[in-house]
């Protein structure tokens, strides 16, 4: 008799901890290159200059000792649109297989870099330097703390929902759910069962959370919510950011 055993398991933590200095520079900093650097990938038509911006993320990958391995797996599915827009434009015959080619490393180049300021950055420091960000909104009377708030918990509720995503799965498997025997139908079956307590978990977590942020006077006016650790540019990071902006200039310029 076979036995069938499943342990459902979700990888949602995707910083890598470490004391590099791609690891210790300021999150706004690395937000603004990002962006910079994506301009420079849209910018550059020649394979030199993808070179050049690929060798770049290799070299931050690098010297922040970001596994190579995982950060290319988690984008399979970036390879997998690639190799489609290869095929579309190869049968294209005003695109061809070249040029379809160069649009398939770009948005490779896109994602690894997004790759290596995500493992790099902590949720919590990417949601202070959104509330940076947006903080010259408050003259307009945004409320910008609460935006900060809600983009931080949108963060911190996916870890939860994964976890609460494979405890009610190994649940209904122990019950007999057919999570991986039987034909599509049935395999397709057996997930209602998991999500519908899920939505109902996650609605009566959000009531309670909201229960206790009235308790503590969250969206009460006339106050600015404080933080922990204020958010302040060093001397590194100003550099990193001139040096960075300069080098993505220089290519996108001569490339």
């Amino acid at each position: 008799m076979l036995r069938y055993t499943s342990r459902m398991q979700l990888r949602v933590n995707t910083y890598i901890d470490g004391d590099s200095f791609v690891h210790t520079c300021d999150a706004r900093v690395k937000v603004l290159l990002l962006c910079a650097y994506t301009a420079t990938v849209f910018w550059v038509e020649t394979w030199v200059g993808q070179f050049l911006l690929g060798f770049l993320c290799l070299m931050l990958a690098l010297s922040a000792r970001v596994p190579l391995g995982r950060m290319l797996a988690m984008g399979i599915p970036v390879y997998m649109m690639a190799a489609l827009t290869v095929l579309f434009a190869s049968i294209n015959s005003q695109v061809g297989f070249a040029l379809g080619c160069f649009y398939g490393v770009r948005m490779i180049l896109l994602i690894l870099g997004s790759f290596v300021v995500v493992l790099t950055t902590t949720s919590t420091a990417l949601t202070d330097a959104l509330r940076s960000f947006v903080s010259p909104l408050r003259v307009l009377h945004v409320p910008v703390d609460d935006i900060a708030m809600v983009f931080s918990m949108a963060i911190r509720f996916i870890p939860l929902m994964a976890q609460e995503i494979c405890a009610i799965h190994d649940a209904q498997f122990s019950r007999g759910a057919s999570f991986h025997r039987g034909g599509l139908w049935q395999r397709v079956s057996a997930w209602p069962p998991v999500f519908i307590p899920l939505f109902v978990g996650m609605f009566r977590r959000a009531d309670k959370l909201s229960v206790a942020m009235d308790a503590r006077c969250y969206g009460a006016r006339g106050g600015r919510r404080t933080s922990l650790r204020e958010c302040r540019m060093t001397p590194a990071s100003v550099a990193a950011l001139a040096v960075g902006l300069g080098l993505l200039a220089v290519m996108a310029l001569l490339l």
